[in-house]
């Protein structure tokens, strides 16, 4: 079957910003899968004909069952400002998720501490007391709920999330741990087991490495759970 080509939202000679499928990794591949930065190294190689391969630094990542808005550098130096922005509060995402049960209140925020296992690849949340531990992380998040409706029998909710940290599995541990796990999240919420993630990156926001200005991106999902909510 043909490869289609990646959806690409802006791109100039320092970076480039697309629109990553779910069910693609962003890097690291297993097997003869291609990632992300596989699929827009072979678009930009047969776009320019170059001899080699192109340059294309990952800049931050999305969990393989998640889609989304990526950005991605074309030049080292655009990738170390660009990384260094990810790694603060100076890049901002925002995510829509659907979830199985409502939280208590329409807007707030959660405030956990997530202990990674890197045997399991998975994020369980822990007491404050063990903050100190090496492996444990603060993680935030504030979220507001937007829609409601009924779907296979059950309600759902489309909740827009603005990540304060960037965890490993942060959106789908917290909300799991709340009580209102995200529709088709296998790992934590296994009554889904067969459906497809709804979560979605659907907002990024960044500051141009060289013309310092500032880049916002938008992208409503249509794809499974999210075509209830968004009109294609």
């Amino acid at each position: 079957m043909q490869q289609k080509e990646p959806i690409i939202l802006y791109e100039d000679t320092s970076l480039l910003v697309c629109v990553k499928p779910a069910g693609i990794a962003s890097q690291g591949a297993s097997g003869f899968q291609m990632d992300m930065t596989d699929l827009l190294k072979l678009f930009l190689k047969k776009r320019t004909e170059i001899e080699g391969e192109p340059y294309l630094g990952i800049v931050h990542r999305l969990d393989q069952p998640v889609g989304g808005i990526m950005v991605y550098a074309k030049e080292a130096e655009s990738a170390a400002d660009l990384s260094a922005q990810a790694s603060s509060d100076k890049m901002k995402k925002r995510y829509y998720a659907v979830l199985e049960h409502k939280p208590d209140l329409d807007e707030g925020s959660y405030i956990n501490y997530l202990f990674r296992d890197g045997r399991t690849n998975m994020s369980y949340v822990v007491e404050q007391s063990r903050k100190r531990e090496r492996e444990v992380k603060r993680a935030e998040l504030t979220y507001h709920i937007l829609h409601k409706i009924t779907y296979e029998e059950r309600s759902l909710w489309l909740a827009e999330i603005a990540l304060k940290t960037g965890r490993h599995h942060q959106i789908r541990v917290q909300f799991s741990h709340a009580g209102c796990p995200l529709y088709g999240d296998r790992k934590y919420n296994p009554s889904t087991e067969g459906r497809e993630l709804a979560l979605f990156s659907h907002y990024l926001e960044f500051t141009h490495p060289k013309t310092k200005k500032v880049m916002q991106f938008d992208q409503k999902p249509t794809d499974g759970v999210f075509s209830m909510f968004f009109d294609k």
